[in-house]
Parts: C-alpha cells; sequence; structure tokens
C-alpha cells in the first residue's frame, strides 16, 4: 500500500509538473560598460539544449522517462556541464563533458542536434571544438587521445592522434588560411601544429616550465586571424602566452593575483577581428579582455545564474562576426554576446545608437 501510494504521489509531482507553464527566460539589454559610458559588449541569449517546442511529449514523455523507456536519441537532454564551445552557420556549439557529446543548437528554431554520439566516431572524453574553412567540425577527445573531424551531416570522417602522438589533447584552434590545426597537450605541457591536408606534424612548442614558451598545464589556443598569432592559456602559471604562427615566443603576460589583470584560474581565451584577447578565469567568473600587449581594457561577467552572470565559467570562442558564446559549466547553460566592433557599428548603426542610450532600470 505503502509503495502503491509513493507511485502515485511521484506520478501526480510529474503530471503537474509536465502540465505546468514553460518558464520563457527573458532576454535584458545587458551591456558592459553601462551607461552613460561607450557600451562594448551586450549580452544576447542563453542556451540549454533541452526540448523544442516540437518535441516536447507532455506526459506521456514523462512517463517514458520514469518507466525507463526514454530511447536517448530524441535529443530531450540539456547540456550538463559545457567546458569548449562556438559558432558555425548560425549554429552554437558546445562540448558536454557531462553528456560526452557535442550539442549543436540552431540560433533561430533552438533546435538541437548532436555530434560524437554515434557508433562510429563516439566521443569518450571531449573538450573543444573548432571548423575548418570547408565546415567541418573538429572536437578533441582527451581520453582517447585523438582529434575527431565530422561533416555537416555529423559523420566522422577524419580522425589524427593517437596514443603516440598526445597524452591528454585539450584546447584546439585552426588557422583557416594555412590549414592548420593546433592542439594543446595539457599533460605534456606544449601545443603542436599539425597539417591538415597531410596530418603531418609540422612543429612542437614547450616543456614544462616557467620561462618563455615554457608551461605548466596549458589548456586552452585561440589563432588571431588577422596576422595568424597563436595566444596559449597557461593555466597553472597564471597567464597566457603569444607566439606567431609557426611557434616563435613573442611575448606572455599575466601572473596569480585577484587585482584585475591577474589571474587565478585561466581556462578560455578567443580573439576578436581587432585583436583582442578574452580570458575567461573559472575563479572570478568573468572575462578579462586584454590588447594584444597584454595591456587590460575591460572586464565583464560575476558570480550568479542569472543572464551575463557564470558559475564555473570555461570555454570561450568569438566567431568572424565578433559574436561571443562562453561555456557556464555550472550552470549547464552556453550565453552567447555581441562584441560592438568597429565592423559591427558599421553593419548595424541603428541598434548601436539605440545602445548608446540604454540605460537600465535600476
Amino acid at each position: 500500500m505503502k509503495k502503491t501510494f509513493l507511485f502515485l504521489s511521484i506520478l501526480m509531482g510529474f503530471f503537474f509538473t509536465a502540465c505546468a507553464p514553460k518558464v520563457v527566460e527573458v532576454k535584458p539589454n545587458i551591456v558592459f560598460p553601462s551607461y552613460p559610458d561607450e557600451p562594448k559588449i551586450v549580452y544576447l541569449d542563453t542556451y540549454r539544449g533541452g526540448v523544442t517546442a516540437e518535441e516536447d511529449k507532455g506526459l506521456s514523455g514523462v512517463l517514458d522517462v520514469f518507466l525507463g523507456e526514454d530511447n536517448g536519441d530524441s535529443g530531450v537532454s540539456n547540456i550538463i556541464k559545457p567546458y569548449g564551445v562556438g559558432l558555425q552557420d548560425g549554429k552554437v556549439y558546445a562540448v558536454d563533458t557531462g553528456s560526452d557529446a557535442v550539442f549543436v543548437m540552431d540560433e533561430k528554431t533552438r533546435e538541437v542536434a548532436f555530434l560524437g554520439n554515434r557508433s562510429r566516431g563516439k566521443l569518450i572524453g571531449p573538450v573543444a571544438v573548432a571548423f575548418d574553412s570547408n565546415g567541418t567540425t573538429y572536437v578533441s577527445d582527451a581520453k582517447q587521445k585523438i582529434i575527431q573531424g565530422y561533416d555537416k551531416k555529423g559523420k566522422l570522417k577524419y580522425v589524427l592522434g593517437g596514443r603516440l602522438v598526445f597524452t591528454y589533447p585539450t584546447g584546439i584552434a585552426i588557422n583557416k588560411e594555412l590549414n592548420r590545426l593546433y592542439v594543446v597537450d595539457t599533460k605534456l605541457h606544449q601545443f603542436k601544429a599539425f597539417d591538415l591536408k597531410t596530418k603531418e606534424l609540422l612543429f612542437t612548442v614547450g616543456k614544462r616550465g616557467k620561462g618563455d614558451a615554457e608551461f605548466n598545464f596549458p589548456t586552452n589556443i585561440a589563432v588571431d586571424r588577422r596576422n595568424g598569432n597563436v595566444v596559449v592559456v597557461d593555466t597553472q602559471n597564471f597567464r597566457v602566452q603569444i607566439f606567431d604562427k609557426d611557434g616563435n615566443f613573442i611575448r606572455r603576460f599575466g601572473k596569480i593575483g585577484d587585482k584585475p589583470g591577474m589571474f587565478a584560474r585561466p581556462k578560455g581565451v578567443a580573439i576578436d577581428t581587432e585583436g583582442h584577447i578574452y580570458v575567461s578565469d573559472a575563479a572570478f567568473n568573468n572575462v578579462q579582455i586584454f590588447n594584444d600587449k597584454g595591456q587590460l581594457l575591460l572586464y565583464f561577467g560575476s558570480a550568479g545564474y542569472t543572464p551575463a552572470t557564470f558559475r564555473l565559467i570555461a570555454g570561450i570562442y568569438i566567431d568572424e562576426h565578433d559574436k561571443i558564446v562562453i561555456a557556464d559549466g555550472f550552470s549547464g547553460r552556453v550565453q552567447t554576446f555581441q562584441y560592438l566592433s568597429e565592423q559591427w557599428k558599421a553593419a548595424h548603426p541603428k541598434a548601436y545608437e539605440k545602445l548608446k542610450e540604454f540605460k537600465p532600470e535600476m
């Protein structure tokens, strides 16, 4: 009798949850810095994966899950713990280390597809994502010690690496003009460059240490589209290092501390079209923006669960239109922003004028 009552109580709880109105996340106009300063960054949207309107099965879907009959392929999953992120062809990519798959979310329709959940090309330890000029999506898999490439239909077409090549591949970035792939190997304290056509290893940079071109558990990497420079987050040395496209050291900046311009747990890195370097810090839960000389220009974000705040911030990516996507690890979501670059302002003059006059309500 008690078991029957417990089952009915749980079932009624699911029923009222399924019948409750859906919570729609409001998109506030959040800009950084705030009025009267000139706006530089504006919050756009939040993505969690999950159910689209067409996929919502209501009570029947809840019963399937309760009775263990969900097939796991319906696209109803939510992001658990995102790390690497990307943007391509109107879609937001989130590497979910919690489900070992890559969420591919359409910005307009909100429909969700997946990479790495098929038997061929299965991911078991995905970390980061990058794209070449042909639209191929590359994903690093630290546990399998490989980089896998998928076509636009999600089929595996490329495998690079293995135990003789990598120890723990994490951050990846691609120079589309040179068709060159850069891979951070965290446990070897180095990064490698490969030719994507021949799969040939071109060069390796780094060893464990604190000197120039030395690393202590580096994590993520980005390419400057203007000149091909490579920027690496040297996480346990609490700094960022910059190299030219061929791996020659240029400069470094940053040190451990809790003041602006310092780092505590630097993770993600990205570069906009004007060469500004964005570094996410999982301890500060913010993004600091530097020029290519390492001078701090601006920072945005703080700890929280509301839009434009973060809990365990991780990867960051900026596309060729200066749209930014950031992984919010503990909150199970990714957020998008827009850098108001000169390129963007020229293409959206009316929108920019409105943003300049925006005054947030107290």
